[in-house]
């Protein structure tokens, strides 16, 4: 999600020399906006300790989106940086994370992961980033067309971050990626923290607020209560990306709370939104500040 600033020189020949693999990686590590093979590679292993198969899944949904944007020739700073490729890795994980493994569930997590690379680039041909756009779209139509695909929902998957889990804030981060233990949550703050500390401590204080809203007000607010796992992601992911994007801390703020607003509003209505709250919020936001840019021109 994040553009790449600077290529890691650290690692062995083997990743060091080979463009691809390392934009495998960082397909991995930009689903919470880090250009980082090391993020990658540090995402990847918290995945096997939490959830070996999904962690698979991942890594599979990265590897064939690299290599479509790879075949497609799409812009190579982009593919690099493996901007084409976080929706494949997110859509793997979610797909093994949530349905039964079959043959039918490897088709379609193949074909779903070729498919987020165009999605992708219609964004970054309108110069509007796509987050997590086409996963959002591959997983809704996913569960709707789940029947008619042959696609079983798996019944044991951890349940969402509750008011009440002493580690919320890192029940969040980690169920981004559908990691819930909170020994993993705090793994997956402590990477992200060393990539940038500032921006990750004002996405957990967002994501605090949320747990503190949901904690004061869910027991006489059932529907606060239900979406409070919802609101943990979402707006952990809305302040994290603004500040990704150079917003300050206000529309940082003002996002994380437009993100739990619409994942009440989608809770309310009976929608599945998987991150979709968080992607709006973001949108508007970055829509907003293009507009008055070009005002001011």
């Amino acid at each position: 999600m994040r553009a790449m600033h600077t290529l890691d020189n650290s690692w062995p020949a083997l990743v060091r020399g080979n463009a691809f693999v390392r934009a495998c990686w960082r397909g991995l590590a930009q689903i919470y906006f880090q250009p980082s093979v090391f993020a990658g590679m540090a995402f990847f292993a918290i995945l096997v300790l939490a959830a070996p198969s999904a962690a698979l899944g991942g890594a599979l949904g990265s590897v064939v989106a690299t290599a479509t944007a790879w075949a497609l020739r799409l812009p190579r700073r982009a593919r690099h940086a493996g901007l084409y490729s976080y929706n494949g890795a997110l859509t793997g994980i979610a797909l093994v994370a949530l349905f039964e493994p079959s043959t039918r569930l490897l088709v379609w997590l193949l074909l779903t992961a070729m498919l987020g690379v165009p999605l992708t680039h219609l964004f970054a041909a309108r110069r509007v980033p796509a987050l997590t756009g086409p996963f959002v779209a591959i997983m809704l139509c996913t569960v709707a067309w789940a029947p008619a695909l042959g696609l079983a929902h798996r019944h044991s998957h951890a349940a969402g971050c509750q008011p009440s889990d002493l580690g919320f804030v890192f029940c969040s981060i980690g169920q981004v990626v559908f990691v819930a233990p909170l020994v993993l949550g705090l793994l997956l703050s402590y990477v992200l923290a060393v990539r940038d500390t500032r921006t990750t401590g004002w996405a957990m204080l967002c994501a605090l607020l949320a747990w503190a809203g949901a904690a004061a007000f869910g027991p006489v607010w059932p529907a606060l209560a239900a979406q409070t796992g919802g609101i943990g992601v979402n707006s952990f992911l809305a302040a994290l990306g603004l500040g990704m994007f150079g917003f300050g801390v206000p529309a940082r703020l003002a996002g994380a709370f437009a993100a739990c607003l619409l994942c009440l509003l989608f809770g309310t209505l009976a929608w599945p939104y998987f991150t979709l709250p968080f992607n709006l919020s973001v949108w508007g936001l970055w829509l907003l500040r293009e507009q008055s840019r070009r005002a001011a021109r």
